[in-house]
């Protein structure tokens, strides 16, 4: 069918959200739902345009910077199906050209070099990397391919992820950067957008108002803002960015969490963490996690009371990077057995029975006293030890780790008064 580019079609955007603020998006519903909403029907006009006369084109179309455009592949029905559970082709704009360089870089799109003004985006300094273009790496666009993204780039799957580059001829649609007139009145001005260039974008107290928020509504306590766990995951991110080990093993940074927890001087019975790169606010950050459901367990866990947070920006091979850790610490009884308070108090009181008769034999000829000291001085020290963990136990308070290391101790201790009694009754 002839198109001279005067034809336009009503194109079905779905709620997903990846072109917000352009087009509008589904809240409160799972990516299914979204996917089957229909929240817009923009006019389209269909692509290619023109025919060719003596090899010639006429009434023809070159797509331009900022066009959104509509394509549709083997890919898209993959992607659509196992997603969203329908089959179709996305809707996204074109960020670079054929023959154009793209690199993603703290959060910005630099086109030839040059940072791209992108009001249409829902935030400034939104856009990182994927597995098919990573943050820092230049590409150059092929001919016949264009880069495409959504405008909402941390909810948009796109060609920085596996859709990769598009192929010019697999765009059925286009609505060109010179008739969205109408859809600018929803974009930002990005006159101050530079200035975010290399700053944190979470900050601690942000984040946990906006989680005590949830946490009240659903009559939790509320978390508070603890100090110590705001050093830990400081020195946990430095560490992380310092190594580029982003394992929870800190397998190469030896810094894990247990170690940054002990170095900021935080004592509690149970920590947990999180850690993530990219460049979230808090809003974007609380939503991504309660994604998960093992990240939503703990934040609307009873058992922890303090929480911590840090951005930590630096540079990964020269290239800026930013880590947001956040550190839990809670308090849980440890519910001891009465057979096992029973057991130390029936040790206290052996103790207690036995060390005045072995203190009768001081000075007495046919003992040995070396052996007889060190009888006393052992059983001395298991009782002195035996009474502190003996009130920890009946108080239901955890043991010290000086207490806990103790306990393989008095097995040690218990054997060597058995031999030095048997010596002794010699």
């Amino acid at each position: 069918m002839l198109n001279l580019g005067f034809l336009t079609e009503s194109v079905s955007i779905s709620g997903t959200g990846s072109m917000y603020p352009t087009f509008p998006k589904s809240e409160g519903v799972t990516d299914k739902i979204a996917g089957s909403q229909i929240v817009a029907e923009p006019k389209m006009k269909r692509y290619p345009q023109g025919f060719i006369i003596l090899g010639r084109p006429i009434f023809s179309y070159t797509l331009k910077l900022g066009d959104i455009v509509e394509f549709e592949n083997e890919l898209t029905h993959k992607i659509s199906s196992e997603k969203y559970g329908s089959s179709s082709g996305f809707v996204k704009r074109v960020i670079a050209l054929p023959g154009q360089e793209i690199e993603l870089r703290d959060g910005y799109v630099y086109l030839n070099g040059s940072v791209m003004p992108e009001g249409y985006t829902a935030k400034p300094r939104s856009t990182y990397g994927g597995e098919f273009l990573s943050d820092c790496q230049k590409l150059k666009i092929p001919d016949g391919y264009v880069f495409i993204m959504g405008d909402n780039r941390k909810a948009s799957l796109d060609s920085r992820f596996e859709l990769g580059l598009v192929k010019i001829s697999d765009i059925h649609h286009v609505i060109s950067i010179d008739n969205q007139d109408h859809y600018k009145l929803n974009w930002r001005n990005t006159s101050e957008d530079q200035k975010f260039a290399h700053t944190s974008t979470a900050t601690p107290e942000s984040f946990v108002q906006l989680l005590n928020n949830i946490r009240n509504e659903k009559k939790l306590t509320e978390l508070k803002l603890n100090l110590l766990l705001n050093k830990s995951t400081s020195i946990r991110g430095n560490s992380i960015l310092a190594s580029d080990d982003f394992s929870v093993e800190a397998t190469r940074s030896g810094m894990t969490l247990a170690s940054s927890i002990r170095q900021a001087g935080y004592r509690n019975i149970i920590l947990s963490e999180f850690f993530t790169r990219g460049y979230f606010e808090a809003e974007e950050l609380i939503e991504n996690l309660f994604e998960f459901p093992d990240a939503a367990k703990v934040l609307l866990s009873e058992e922890y009371q303090d929480i911590g947070l840090s951005a930590v920006l630096s540079e990964i091979n020269n290239c800026p990077t930013q880590v947001i850790v956040i550190h839990f610490g809670g308090y849980k009884p440890p519910n001891y057995q009465k057979s096992d308070i029973a057991g130390w108090q029936m040790l206290i009181d052996n103790l207690t029975q036995i060390i005045p008769s072995w203190k009768q034999l001081i000075g007495q000829t046919g003992i040995n006293q070396d052996k007889l000291d060190s009888l006393i001085a052992i059983l001395e020290e298991r009782l002195s030890q035996a009474r502190k963990i003996h009130i920890r136990l009946s108080q239901n308070q955890w043991l010290t780790d000086q207490e806990t290391q103790y306990l393989n101790r008095d097995k040690t201790l218990h054997s060597e008064a058995e031999k030095l009694i048997t010596e002794l009754n010699y």
